[in-house]
């Protein structure tokens, strides 16, 4: 999200003093990393806002830094800009068997995948999101294939499902919806080409993980389908429209 970096010091006066106050016992809260990504901004930056009392921050009793989910959107509203809506907490139950081979596999085709990013003839229709440049495509593979490696490698999906789901909400929060979700079927499309190859061809991997990573892969679109569907709902916080008087018979 785009949260610029002149707000009006009102904001940062708001929540000075806010980050040494105990966390409100049943609060919804976020790391800084999830913060960052919430936010849309790199995590130095984030810590640089909340040590300067610019965004509200809590310290937990080992030190950590915590953002409550409320106070985040009590903050973007502030900001003019749309709040983050449901967050769901990091699932931390065995998701599906672990498939190390497969994560590190993925891993070194990293950039064969961003190349598939880039595979769009000259004379076939324009695409209605252009594809990336090599940088960018480079990037966007990067961020797709790391965190889901570490996913197979433990077969935990938690922190993989909320990574999506913060990607979706930002991608409402920016208004590219369209680009977020085309962005993510590429490159989909892209990891699992490599990994039907390598099952083909006889690469080492655990036999049945192509199944599995097409399971992974659904559950980071779901949870991105789901962070922009909260971020899209404009009544989810508001109170149902009274019913209208009943007129008399006759």
């Amino acid at each position: 999200m785009g949260v610029a970096d002149d707000q009006p010091a009102r904001s940062a006066r708001r929540w000075l003093g806010v980050r040494e106050r105990q966390l409100a016992p049943g609060r919804r809260t976020l790391t800084t990393s999830e913060a960052a990504a919430m936010l849309g901004v790199s995590v130095p930056t984030i810590r640089m806002w909340a040590d300067s009392g610019r965004v509200p921050c809590h310290r937990t009793a080992g030190g950590h830094r915590r953002f409550e989910v409320e106070e985040l959107a009590d903050w973007l509203r502030s900001a003019d800009a749309p709040p983050p809506r449901a967050v769901k907490p990091v699932t931390a139950e065995l998701e599906f068997i672990p498939c190390p081979q497969l994560a590190r596999y993925l891993t070194s085709r990293t950039e064969a995948v961003a190349q598939r990013l880039r595979e769009h003839p000259g004379d076939a229709p324009a695409l209605p999101v252009p594809e990336p440049s090599a940088t960018a495509a480079l990037h966007d593979a990067q961020r797709y294939v790391r965190p889901l490696a570490r996913a197979l490698e433990t077969g935990r999906l938690g922190q993989l499902d909320e990574r999506a789901e913060a990607t979706g909400l930002r991608g409402v929060v920016r208004g590219q919806e369209v680009e977020v979700i085309l962005r993510d079927r590429r490159l989909a499309a892209a990891v699992m080409a490599e990994a039907i190859i390598a099952r083909d061809s006889g690469a080492a991997i655990e036999e049945g993980s192509v199944a599995i990573l097409r399971a992974a892969i659904e559950g980071i679109t779901a949870g991105l389908v789901r962070g922009m569907a909260e971020g899209l709902d404009p009544l989810a916080d508001q109170d149902p429209p009274p019913l209208p008087p009943v007129l008399p018979q006759g």
